[in-house]
């Protein structure tokens, strides 16, 4: 949706998605989990969550959904299609722009956040390091592709990735597979400096935005970037694999990336509601993986209706 330099902006079209009849306590975590499942449309360029906790002066809460004119009605019934698989009531309202302000806009809603109790800075480049900031950062600015730390699922992994680094964890090889913006890999990075990575995603925008991150952070010799699915990866077996995946994905690929991790190595899969994590891991049980830990799953496992599932290759 970004003009060449010197040319008129292109048009571009946002959609405004409001809940019904969700208690308040509710809200943010359902249109939450509907900006994750929007993001993965192919017509939907951004997904953002405005309420007064990311926006100043904003007076409820509501889901922005970017898209290009031509792709307004299919956005408009994608989420229409969602929200009535959740089981949620949506009011729309639609607009057309011919401006190019959309850029600006991203950058009210993502300050800078950090985890792991010092472990990791994320920052957006428009925001300059402040005394006090972990020395360890990732850069990245809102984009295309969806994850930039806010999203519960992507917290998850990014806080687990937080523990294994004050646990002492090293792991050698790293694969980020469904790697949206690049940014369980940068971090994965930054944590572990001895690290190589991958990163994989099957959408092309995605790609090229991890790439534009990597090259943002200056880790385009440690992580190498390539479009396609688990099959395309075939580099050795890796100590850690992460995937922030919706289960549909990990439950039939959970043979394809048990073997895409060594002995010993570690899988973090997150993008997994609380309801679907016992179809998860049998899934990957069934494989001879073992659940960490072995019982129920830990408080940091779970935010919000989100859980994420780590398990050990024997």
């Amino acid at each position: 949706m970004s003009p060449a330099s010197g040319d008129a902006p292109l048009p571009w079209a946002t959609v405004r998605v409001r809940l019904v009849d969700v208690p308040q306590a509710e809200v943010i975590d359902r249109l939450d989990t509907l900006g994750l499942l929007l993001a993965e449309a192919s017509e939907v360029g951004g997904v953002e969550r405005r309420d007064a906790g990311t926006l100043v002066g904003a007076p409820h809460p509501e889901l922005w959904a970017y898209t290009t004119p031509p792709g307004l009605e299919a956005v408009q019934a994608r989420i229409t299609g969602l929200a009535a698989s959740l089981g949620l009531a949506v009011e729309l309202s639609a607009e057309l722009h011919h401006d190019d302000d959309w850029r600006e806009s991203w950058k009210q809603f993502y300050p800078p956040q950090v985890l792991g109790e010092g472990a990791l800075l994320l920052r957006p480049s428009w925001v300059e390091r402040r005394p006090g900031d972990p020395s360890r950062e990732v850069v990245i600015d809102p984009g295309r592709a969806f994850g930039t730390g806010l999203h519960e699922s992507t917290r998850l992994c990014l806080d687990r990735l937080c523990s294994l680094w004050a646990e002492g964890q090293a792991p050698a090889t790293v694969l980020d597979l469904g790697c949206g913006s690049g940014i369980l890999a940068l971090a994965a990075a930054r944590l572990f400096p001895a690290a190589r990575l991958r990163a994989v995603d099957l959408d092309p925008e995605a790609v090229e935005t991890t790439r534009e991150n990597v090259e943002l952070n200056g880790l385009g010799d440690r992580i190498a970037v390539s479009e396609g699915t688990i099959d395309d990866v075939g580099e050795p077996a890796v100590e850690l694999l992460v995937a922030n995946i919706r289960p549909e994905v990990l439950i039939p690929a959970a043979p394809e990336l048990r073997a895409r991790v060594a002995a010993g190595g570690r899988l973090l899969l997150s993008g997994i509601l609380v309801e679907e994590a016992p179809a998860v891991l049998e899934a990957y049980r069934r494989q001879g993986l073992i659940a960490v830990p072995a019982g129920p799953p830990s408080p940091a496992q779970v935010r919000g209706e989100w859980q994420a599932v780590e398990l050990r290759v024997p």
